[in-house]
């Protein structure tokens, strides 16, 4: 990092001088793109447009991807069409749908109408799938061939596409009408003897996606098979395109950051470095929910004004009880979240994913009751306040874990997100229960605690 940052000095004051930026040419080219993006990103806006068009064609079609989305649209925003259409000449198919889809429609258009007739047919055949689909993060860029051709055939045909298509290792092989039929990897066809049929030494049992999968679907069936390609069909069979690891690994950051977010209640893709006006935007509505919830809580506890006016030092002891549970909470909603975007829980064996948490629960706050309720007895010296924080946080924390696997489950059955919505309803239910069964509990011995 100090490289990247004395890198990023050196480029901001060699930029305006005479003969500075034929030396940060050189110095990029000698960087790997990824590095490069590192630099761009910490350059103010002007400065970034200048370095970016610095760099040749090759690079800048990979650096372009590896920059934030702030930077990129910087960058983009006047952009030389000429240049942007050699850049995007050089990308996969994937990768060029993607950044054409985060152009102005105009601007779009204009590109592809630039672009060869075949790269731009091939785009605009990956447009039309949701962007979180197999066939929105595919690539139609591959091996593909007969299944009544030789060996030597796949030899020469890969031979002929390595140089402009990287990273092939499987051949996929079709029937007539382009079914995918078979698969044989391709360090395979390097030890079979060139004259042997493709169809007598082929994979029959393919694992293939059809293009409307969802793209955690796919990732699990990544993880699952240890695959570094999978290839994508359509709904007659057709071989469409594949799918990459390092696509996958992208999916998997991206659908991580998104329930992290989600479990924070900002449910739109917000930046450490938005302006606030959109910041507050994505937040307020949260915030708003919170305030209700936080207002229902605060509600349930003014039943017991009376009970807390007649004991004063149970208000101490309140926001115990409730944090309590709502942490027990997050822990069991952390774990049932994760289990069901692993394919680790489903409604098969939910049962025994509720009797373990519940379990867990009731020790967890027996435990850390026995513990409240001695801290309370020796700090004030009722043994009674102890039992009944002790007992309130073994209720709070046996219905927390409750809930926190049966809310993503139900969410999951109505089709929500689990991570979208069950922080908020698991929050307001732990501070709901433990004010109820502390305060309840003070109400029905307050003989014993006064």
């Amino acid at each position: 990092m100090d490289g990247i940052n004395q890198d990023v000095k050196k480029i901001s004051d060699l930029i305006d001088e005479e003969g500075g930026r034929q030396y940060i040419k050189k110095h990029l080219s000698e960087l790997h793109p990824a590095d490069i993006a590192d630099i761009l990103e910490t350059l103010d806006k002007e400065k970034k447009k200048e370095v970016f068009n610095l760099l040749q064609t090759e690079t800048a079609s990979n650096v372009i991807l590896e920059v934030d989305d702030q930077s990129r649209e910087q960058i983009l925003e006047d952009i030389n069409k000429e240049r942007l259409t050699d850049i995007v000449e050089e990308m996969a198919s994937d990768e060029a749908a993607d950044l054409i889809a985060d152009l102005p429609k105009d601007d779009a258009k204009d590109i592809l109408e630039k672009l060869h007739w075949k790269d731009s047919a091939e785009v605009q055949k990956l447009l039309k799938y949701p962007e979180d689909t197999a066939g929105g993060i595919m690539q139609t860029e591959l091996l593909s061939v007969r299944e009544e051709m030789l060996v030597e055939d796949a030899i020469i045909q890969y031979i002929a596409l390595s140089q402009e298509v990287g990273n092939i290792h499987n051949t996929f092989i079709i029937d007539k009408d382009r079914k995918l039929v078979g698969v044989i990897p391709v360090r395979r066809l390097l030890v079979i003897k060139p004259e042997t049929a493709i169809s007598k030494v082929m994979e029959r049992n393919v694992i293939s996606v059809n293009v409307h999968e969802d793209q955690e679907e796919v990732a699990k069936i990544f993880k699952k098979y240890d695959f570094v390609s999978l290839p994508v069909v359509d709904d007659n069979g057709r071989l469409a395109g594949r799918i990459l690891i390092d696509d996958i690994v992208d999916v998997l950051i991206e659908e991580a950051s998104e329930d992290m977010l989600h479990m924070a209640g900002i449910y739109q893709d917000e930046k450490i470095m938005d302006p606030p006006l959109r910041s507050v935007r994505i937040r307020l509505p949260w915030l708003v929910i919170n305030l209700a919830t936080a207002i229902l809580a605060a509600s349930v506890v003014g039943l017991f004004q009376d009970t807390l006016q007649a004991m004063v030092i149970l208000a101490m002891f309140m926001p115990i009880v409730a944090g309590m549970g709502g942490n027990a909470g997050t822990q069991a909603l952390a774990v049932t979240v994760r289990g069901i975007a692993l394919g680790e829980l489903d409604f098969g064996n939910a049962k025994k994913a509720l009797l373990n948490s519940t379990i867990a629960g009731l020790l967890n706050g027996i435990a850390t009751g026995a513990i409240m309720a001695l801290v309370a007895y020796y700090w004030k010296g009722n043994y009674m306040l102890g039992i009944v924080i002790g007992l309130a946080m073994i209720i709070n924390l046996f219905i927390a874990n409750f809930f926190g696997i049966i809310i993503p489950l139900v969410l999951k059955w109505l089709k929500i997100d689990p991570a979208v919505a069950s922080s908020i309803f698991l929050t307001t239910l732990t501070d709901c229960i433990g004010f109820i069964s502390f305060l309840g509990l003070a109400t029905l011995f307050i003989k014993h605690l006064v």
